[in-house]
């Protein structure tokens, strides 16, 4: 008897420090993705520009869960000035919307874009 109750204590607190310890990582997952998420901006390479297929949000780096600069609606454009591969391996173009100062990144999957227009390189 004092065996089993032995067991169901330690197995109680097994679960209890295997759910701590996931509560921590998962809390530890924000932090990082913040840290990837600094505001950068890339040099004026290019020349062309990308049309958006559709509404997708503007970042302020190259990452989909990094902050919002602006929303972009279907048709609106960026000029491209450069671009990244994330560590996803995701292209993403740096530009400035048309008719604004506003700056950003935005997935190269969001476009209808000429790659011909496009002269540009990596931004780094």
């Amino acid at each position: 008897m004092q065996i089993q109750r032995k067991l169901a204590v330690t197995t109680a607190a097994l679960a209890l420090v295997t759910g701590l310890g996931s509560a921590t990582a998962s809390a530890a997952a924000p932090n990082s993705a913040a840290a990837a998420c600094n505001t950068q901006s890339g040099p004026n390479l290019d020349h062309g520009h990308g049309t958006m297929k559709g509404t997708y949000n503007l970042k302020n780096m190259w990452y989909s869960y990094c902050d919002n600069v602006d929303r972009l609606e279907k048709g609106d454009v960026l000029y491209f000035h450069c671009w990244v591969q994330n560590s996803h391996g995701n292209v993403w173009a740096y530009g400035r919307v048309k008719n604004t100062q506003t700056h950003g990144w935005m997935s190269i999957d969001n476009f209808d874009w000429n790659k011909s227009e496009t002269t540009g390189g990596p931004c780094w």
